[in-house]
């Protein structure tokens, strides 16, 4: 699987429109998070198979806390998991996503070892199928001889709670490569992501038009120059956003949060900020041709 596939995936998945495509919807069809003892006993010494859009791999999540994947072809690669003490099932691998570290909180809504896997903007990014053991054979490690030679980091005697991502959460950098597919993979979402959560990231000149945001946090986010053509931003929080230059003629604002925005030289033509909030926002320069609840 080469390095800018998993990441696109992601998006393909959660907007492929099988099924509820956010955390709040999947609740609201009565799924319930996992927490942490429970994710430990689903993924530990054995395999899951994860499903996104037309893609899928199979992780094999051995006990002493390595990872061994492959995906559809014969690409492999291996890594290091964990779950954290909130319920997240977190890994790093070696090849795939650039070595990026993934954390996705686990839903559960029907049969057991079925799964919904959810990213922290509230996108549910794979659904999931345990099954026991390593039932790929994916285990490959040259450098212990013996899988009973494991030290298991996830403390099997002794307290059973779930370590905080121990050996996970270093830095590490990812490159200019990583960089620009994690930006194709946050506007590819923004497309069609009402109520998540997107607070703080850079979506400066991203195409939206028609995006769906309602209700999404957008605090402190930069859409400067961004095209949101008739966007659905009803309601978002937007609060100290960067909008300077953005493009947002006929977009829904109404009630909107946008207290301390930079909305210098937007294009508000016919956009509707009915009942938004607008206190220290910067309006200079902005057309408002039409623009409805804004003198």
């Amino acid at each position: 699987m080469r390095h800018s596939v998993l990441p696109a995936l992601l998006c393909c998945f959660a907007l492929s429109g099988c099924g509820p495509t956010t955390v709040n919807s999947l609740v609201k069809e009565g799924a319930t998070q996992l927490p942490a003892r429970e994710v430990l006993e689903l993924v530990k010494g054995n395999t899951l198979a994860l499903h996104a859009f037309s893609e899928d791999a199979q992780l094999y999540f051995d006990p002493s806390g390595k990872i061994f994947a492959q995906g559809v072809s014969t690409d492999k690669d291996k890594g290091r998991w964990d779950v954290s003490e909130g319920g997240e099932l977190c890994f790093r691998m070696e090849k795939w996503w650039y070595g990026d570290l993934r954390c996705f909180t686990v839903y559960q809504s029907g049969d057991k070892g079925k799964v919904r896997l959810a990213g922290g903007s509230g996108v549910l990014q794979y659904s999931a199928e345990q099954a026991a053991g390593d039932s790929k054979g994916l285990y490959s490690d040259s450098d212990q001889k013996k899988k009973s030679q494991h030290r298991s980091i996830l403390k099997e005697e002794g307290s059973r709670e779930a370590p905080q991502k121990p050996q996970l959460t270093e830095e590490r950098p990812s490159g200019e490569g990583a960089a620009k597919d994690n930006a194709a993979t946050v506007e590819f979402m923004a497309k069609d992501c009402p109520g998540c959560n997107l607070a703080g990231v850079d979506l400066g000149r991203a195409e939206l038009i028609e995006a769906k945001l309602g209700g999404a946090d957008l605090h402190g986010a930069n859409l400067s120059m961004a095209n949101l053509r008739r966007a659905d931003l009803q309601k978002a929080n937007l609060r100290d956003a960067v909008l300077t230059y953005a493009n947002l003629p006929g977009a829904d604002l109404r009630g909107a949060d946008l207290r301390g925005a930079a909305l210098k030289g937007a294009n508000l033509i016919k956009a509707d900020l009915t009942g938004a909030k607008l206190d220290g926002a910067d309006l200079t320069e902005t057309l408002k041709e039409g623009t409805k609840g804004i003198k």
